[in-house]
């Protein structure tokens, strides 16, 4: 059931390798469901909380591991959605609310019956059983799922915007690499082609007003010019 949770941070472990630590803990959950449904339910809380601070620390700028680190899992959880909520309407608004309220249940059968976290004495009084651990599991999948996938394509987003904003300040540097002095014979050329009336030469008004226009037109005329040499 944590499968396509699985397939998400295996897919994206190149640049998210850290989300690996999850994979062991869902394999743990899923493991458990039959035989110890209360450490099912404990692993499933345990990852949602996880992934949640996780997320929290990545995209809330200025928040340290201090400041969330005693929080329940349901805060956490509704802090974590409002943060990858694609837009501000009340479709989305309403659905982090209700996530998180299923977190606070699941938080809730974690202090209650959990068997790590919370030792209990023997026998134990109250037991979840495999119906409960498996629901548990297949909702926290499903969160996890959202959380996951909508946290990488975020990412991705990020890093692209990145990595567009990186090359057009290069592309911008590259522009201002060329000076107009240093082409004499383009210039010569293209006030020779197009006669200009006026105090500025068609070329200085070329470099001056449309200068990309300018660097299209000294590429090409230098590519004819190679070719001429050959």
């Amino acid at each position: 059931m944590m499968r396509p949770a699985e397939l998400l941070i295996i897919e994206n472990a190149k640049e998210c390798p850290d989300f690996r630590y999850y994979l062991p803990l869902m394999k743990k959950a899923e493991r458990n469901v039959t035989s110890h449904p209360d450490i099912c339910i404990e692993t499933c809380k345990a990852l949602v909380e996880g992934v949640s601070k996780t997320i929290i620390l990545s995209l809330e700028e200025g928040v340290r591991p201090e400041d969330i680190k005693d929080l329940d899992v349901s805060p956490l959880v509704k802090r974590a959605g409002k943060l990858l909520q694609q837009d501000d309407t009340i479709i989305e608004e309403g659905f982090v609310t209700r996530v998180a309220s299923v977190a606070h249940f699941i938080g809730v059968l974690r202090n209650e019956r959990g068997d790590i976290s919370h030792g209990k004495a023997v026998p134990k009084v109250i037991q979840s059983n495999d119906k409960l651990a498996n629901a548990i599991l297949q909702v926290s999948s499903g969160l996890l799922i959202y959380m996951l996938d909508t946290y990488f394509t975020k990412l991705k987003d990020k890093r692209a915007r990145a990595a567009q904003a990186e090359l057009q300040k290069e592309q911008a540097a590259d522009l201002e690499q060329v000076p107009y002095d240093d082409n004499q014979d383009f210039n010569s050329w293209l006030d020779e082609s197009y006669p200009y009336d006026g105090k500025l030469s068609y070329s200085f008004a070329l470099f001056s007003l449309y200068y990309e226009d300018y660097l299209v037109r000294l590429e090409e005329f230098r590519d004819i010019a190679e070719e001429e040499d050959e």
